[in-house]
């Protein structure tokens, strides 16, 4: 019995200790917006801060605007030869046609030039995306990299 209660203790204890999840209706928002909307009974709050603050708080969005995560790409072209480059952004403008809700990224980096697409948080949307291109990109892996914040 002693058991059984120290067990229930400890799960309420640790529920509210989950991870913070970032809620996309606020992002792009700031206190100051938040504080100032109507609440549910009409009440606002007015703040009154140095105008510095309210400058800091708006670069600071501006910086953080499109939040980056750790996730995961297709990589469906590399290449370090001369023509490369052109050969890239071929790969790169065909994928687009046949796929515009997918996003696809040239990338330069050292001497490869690489074409990487989608936004995947998991490597199993990945891999899963990655089946439907292993006819026309036979050569594709799945690379992890920081993507932009793919939409819920």
């Amino acid at each position: 019995m002693k058991k059984y209660l120290l067990l229930s203790f400890i799960v309420c204890v640790a529920a509210p200790l989950t991870a913070q999840v970032l809620d996309s209706l606020l992002l792009n928002r700031s206190i100051f917006d938040l504080l100032g909307d109507a609440g549910p009974h009409g009440n606002r709050v007015t703040l009154v801060q140095q105008e510095a603050l309210y400058r800091a708080v708006q670069q600071q969005m501006v910086q953080n605007a499109s939040p980056k995560i750790q996730g995961f790409r297709i990589r469906i072209f590399t290449s370090n030869q001369q023509t490369a480059r052109n050969a890239s952004i071929s790969v790169w403008e065909e994928f687009r046609r046949q796929h515009p809700d997918i996003p696809a990224y040239l990338d330069h980096r050292d001497i490869d030039f690489r074409v990487t697409v989608g936004d995947f948080r998991t490597r199993s949307e990945a891999e899963r995306f990655k089946r439907m291109l292993t006819n026309t990109y036979r050569s594709a892996i799945v690379v992890r990299e920081v993507i932009n914040y793919p939409a819920l």
